[in-house]
């Protein structure tokens, strides 16, 4: 009489067991799907925020390369302005890049991964260029820089042009950017090599 009780209470123990661990992994699932979701907007916000940012940018480097450089002493307040606003614009899209998950966008991941490293290239570009002209104490540039601020002015404008899209398509933007970004980064090619060997 004892064992038979005593096989009653271990089969309902082991039921109650199995249920709540089901029900558990059915909490936690649900629980890490509404988390990736959250993290997925999140980088979808952050990247709404670097289009508009990156647009303003873009706006201030063409007032930027129309000043007439070989009249810099004449200009030199407007030029200030100008790389004043690019600098200050960049570290705000620094900010959002880091912010960004890109891990948790599922099949999408390798291409936002790509797109975050090519935007960190960007700002590099413009952290290296203000670090030279506080340097140099001159805003004067080679024509590899100026082509360089033109690829530039061209990423931000396709990020900001794909925002404006019914829907966001990374993959995409990517294939937009990838000239203008050869230009910018020497290393480009050996990212895009590495991403198509994956």
């Amino acid at each position: 009489m004892k064992k038979t009780n005593a096989k009653k209470y271990f089969k309902r123990m082991l039921f109650i067991l199995l249920v709540s661990a089901f029900v558990y992994s059915i909490y936690i699932n649900l629980g890490y799907r509404h988390f990736i979701k959250q993290s997925q907007e999140r980088n979808y916000a952050h990247f709404r925020s670097i289009a508009a940012v990156g647009d303003n940018s873009a706006h201030w480097l063409e007032e930027f390369v129309q000043i007439p450089i070989e009249k810099e002493d004449e200009w030199k307040d407007e030029l200030y302005n100008s790389w004043r606003v690019v600098n200050g614009e960049s570290r705000s899209i620094n900010s959002y890049l880091s912010a960004m998950s890109v891990f948790d966008m599922g099949e999408d991941a390798p291409d936002w991964n790509l797109l975050q490293y090519s935007l960190f290239r960007v700002d590099g570009f413009i952290n290296g260029m203000t670090d030279k002209f506080l340097e140099n104490q001159s805003y004067r540039m080679s024509k590899e820089e100026t082509e360089r601020i033109d690829a530039v002015i061209t990423v931000y404008s396709s990020v900001s042009e794909e925002l404006e899209k019914e829907s966001v398509n990374v993959e995409r933007l990517l294939e937009a950017i990838k000239e203008p970004m050869l230009v910018i980064d020497d290393y480009y090619a050996d990212a895009l090599e590495k991403v198509d060997s994956n």
